[in-house]
Formats: C-alpha cells, sequence, structure tokens
C-alpha cells in the first residue's frame, strides 16, 4: 500500500504525463480512440511496469479508476480546446509536463522501490523506467524516435542521478517529503535548464550545418 505522498507524486506524474500524451497526441490530428490510448500508456506506462516489476498490488490504476475516467474525458473534450493553441505555445508546455511527470514519476518510483526492500542501484534504475517509460510507448504508438533516445538532452540522465539525489537525501535522514521534493525539483530543473540553454550529452560534429541550425531555430532560448 502507498502512502498519502507517494500517492501524490504519482497523481501529479499521471496528470502530467496525460496531458503530454494528448499534446502528442494532437500532432498527428488523431481520432478520439487513438487519443485515448496514446494518452493512457503515457500516463499509466511507467507505472504499470514499476508495479509489475516490484509486485504492487493493485496497480495503481485499478485502484484509482478516477484517473481512467478523467483521461477519458481529456481525450473526449481537450482537443477541441488545444487546437487552439500557437505551435510554440503547445511544443513548450509539452516539454514542460514532460518534465515535470518525469520528476515526480522518477521520485515516487524510487521511493516506492525502497519500500519493496529493493536495494538501491535496482530502486533507482526502477524509478527511472517509471519516469521514462509512459513517455517511450507514446513515442512509439505515435511512430517517433523515442525522446528519451534521440533528443541528445539529459532526459534519463538527469532521472538517473535525481534518483541517488533522492538515496542520498533518504540514506542522511532526510524526511520523505523534503527528499522526495528536492529530488523532482533536481530533475524538473535539469531537463529544462538543458532545454532552454541547448545543452546537450551528446553532439555529432558529423551533423551538416544547415540541418544543425534548423533544428536550433525550434528551440526556444531564454
Amino acid at each position: 500500500m502507498q502512502s498519502s505522498l507517494l500517492v501524490f507524486t504519482d497523481s501529479v506524474g499521471i496528470v502530467s504525463f496525460a496531458l503530454s500524451g494528448l499534446l502528442a497526441a494532437k500532432e498527428k490530428k488523431i481520432d478520439p480512440v487513438g487519443v485515448f490510448v496514446v494518452t493512457f500508456v503515457t500516463a499509466f506506462g511507467g507505472g504499470i511496469v514499476r508495479d509489475l516489476i516490484i509486485g504492487n498490488r493493485p496497480m495503481y490504476w485499478i485502484a484509482n479508476q478516477e484517473y481512467i475516467w478523467a483521461t477519458l474525458a481529456l481525450s473526449v473534450f481537450a482537443p477541441s480546446v488545444l487546437r487552439h493553441f500557437e505551435d510554440k505555445l503547445h511544443q513548450r508546455l509539452l516539454v514542460w509536463l514532460d518534465a515535470v511527470g518525469l520528476g515526480f514519476f522518477t521520485a515516487g518510483g524510487t521511493s516506492l522501490s525502497l519500500t519493496y526492500d529493493l536495494p538501491y542501484l535496482p530502486a533507482v534504475l526502477m524509478g527511472v523506467c517509471t519516469g521514462v517509460f509512459g513517455g517511450l510507448l507514446r513515442d512509439v504508438f505515435l511512430n517517433r524516435l523515442p525522446m528519451v533516445m534521440s533528443d541528445q538532452l539529459p532526459y534519463a540522465s538527469a532521472a538517473f542521478v535525481g534518483g541517488w539525489l533522492y538515496i542520498g537525501l533518504h540514506a542522511a535522514g532526510t524526511s520523505e517529503f523534503a527528499a522526495l521534493m528536492t529530488a523532482t525539483l533536481f530533475i524538473v530543473l535539469v531537463r529544462m535548464l538543458c532545454w532552454y540553454k541547448g545543452w546537450r550529452i551528446v553532439r555529432y560534429d558529423g551533423q551538416p550545418e544547415k540541418e544543425t541550425e534548423k533544428k536550433n531555430s525550434h528551440e526556444p532560448r531564454c
């Protein structure tokens, strides 16, 4: 059984990823059924994998069916609102929501894994899996190269370091709330700072200059 604090982190992660899945689906102009599928796997994919591996029962999406109804409502009504968004705002909101979901899910997944007596390294990896797997499924369903493997900005690596930050704070006796919020905030800030600044962990020098400039022209700057 999850504590009320872990229920909170999962809830924020689910809402953030559900909205990011909805925004991503908008780009493909798919029908409401497709929107629901993409939104559902984005919101619950990481949590399902986590719960299967660590044996958390009942799974979060089964024990909290209100989130499924909320996802269904978003899939039906939100597209009529989102079509009025400008593309630039749409992309920026998508990245922010994805970063928030990544932070909350990673910290919460790491914490929950520790309660099931996983050693530190598997617990961190389980947290990273919780944070990235929903977005990976979203991109696969939308026939895109997954962001976690392609955008060259810290994503899974930010989650991995954030997971260890949580472990360190937890081992030092920091309160659970402070440890979870600090790790979450760290992941979100690292992800978004690198996105705004264009700081990459990998650069391919052989990439044609014009193509690089074209990519960079779509990235907002501070």
